[in-house]
């Protein structure tokens, strides 16, 4: 009987466990591993590496009978005890799944900018403790979103899964097959914004003051401290479209931009608001009297970043309704329409 395949379709129908748990789960497991076989060589996690254009992730290897670490059925034993039973233990593991993180939230974190540098910081932590997203030329990273969509009149929502395939370098296309007429082909020009390649992302800057001078005007702007009112708009209005259009970010770019809208004047808390997985989260959302407004939503523990929220078809003769949106699983691919 072969218990890893049986644990990976075993489907318990409920979300994976947050980051917390495994880290937890990996402790435990290690510990047990030391127990059961005195003198083994200590499992090790893979170290992180700098992102760096064209190299390829990491694979992490499960270690088995005869590599010095316990037996199969040890490590799943172990995994379904410690409340693991949903973390990814086959090898090569391709596919990222989107988690939560650890730690309630520190006091004081409750402002707006405060829950978007805490947001920040989270994030880079989840990034020191998962390979870098690194594509090779002819490669693309997938990206699969969850979608809700919940009329405004109270109608039953609907949910989708779109899926985005982000190619290394502009000498490819990428593909979506978004809905609202996003489906199809894409290719990086000038002046498109955000880039349709994974290498024309990681150009822009991961520095939240140098971030928000190449958001205002790609990269010829004033300085932050010289914004007005129509410099910060333009500032949460590209940052929003790059959320909404870029479901994974190189590593650092995620924070830097979290942070860097901690610098956007008067932003507004919105409580009570539910994410797409209809998760408790707390909304920011910056002043905009177009009805366009995006909302960035948070949990309301950790404040970690969740996904957006958005309006759509008010202004339309169509019938009106919510957006929320979360990132529901990523990877490197060889093709576009491949998944991990």
């Amino acid at each position: 009987m072969d218990e890893l395949k049986l644990l990976r379709d075993w489907d318990a129908g409920t979300e994976p466990p947050r980051e917390a748990v495994r880290r937890a789960a990996r402790d435990r497991l290690l510990e047990t591993a030391r127990a059961a076989k005195p003198g083994a060589a200590p499992v090790r996690a893979p170290a992180h590496t700098p992102l760096r254009p064209g190299a390829q992730p990491p694979l992490v290897v499960v270690r088995g009978p005869g590599a010095g670490g316990p037996s199969r059925r040890t490590v799943v034993r172990t995994l379904v005890a410690a409340g693991a039973t949903a973390a990814a233990v086959a090898a090569p593991v391709a596919l990222l799944e989107r988690g939560g993180t650890a730690g309630p939230a520190a006091p004081g974190d409750a402002t707006p900018a405060g829950m978007l540098r805490r947001a920040a910081r989270l994030e880079r932590e989840q990034e020191r403790l998962r390979p870098p997203i690194e594509p090779r030329r002819g490669q693309y990273v997938y990206a699969r979103e969850f979608i809700r969509d919940a009329p405004d009149d109270g109608g039953k929502a609907a949910t989708y899964a779109p899926e985005t395939w982000l190619a290394a370098d502009s000498s490819h296309r990428s593909w979506s097959n978004r809905r609202d007429g996003g489906d199809g082909w894409l290719r990086s020009e000038p002046g498109l914004w955000p880039p349709a390649d994974w290498r024309g992302l990681t150009r822009i800057p991961a520095e939240p003051a140098a971030l928000l001078t190449h958001i205002s005007s790609f990269g010829a702007g004033k300085r932050p401290d010289e914004f007005d009112r129509a410099d910060w708009r333009k500032v949460y209005t590209y940052a929003g479209r790059l959320l909404e259009r870029i479901p994974v970010l190189p590593d650092g770019l995620l924070p830097a931009l979290l942070e860097a809208l901690a610098e956007c004047p008067r932003p507004e808390l919105l409580p009570g608001a539910t994410d797409a997985k209809g998760r408790e989260a707390l909304g920011i959302v910056f002043p905009d009297h177009t009805g366009w407004s995006r909302y960035l939503l948070f949990a309301t523990d950790t404040h970690e970043y969740l996904g957006m929220q958005r309006p759509h078809g008010r202004d339309l003769k169509i019938r009106a309704f919510t957006r929320t949106s979360h990132l529901d699983a990523y990877g490197v691919v060889d093709g576009v329409r491949k998944r991990p």
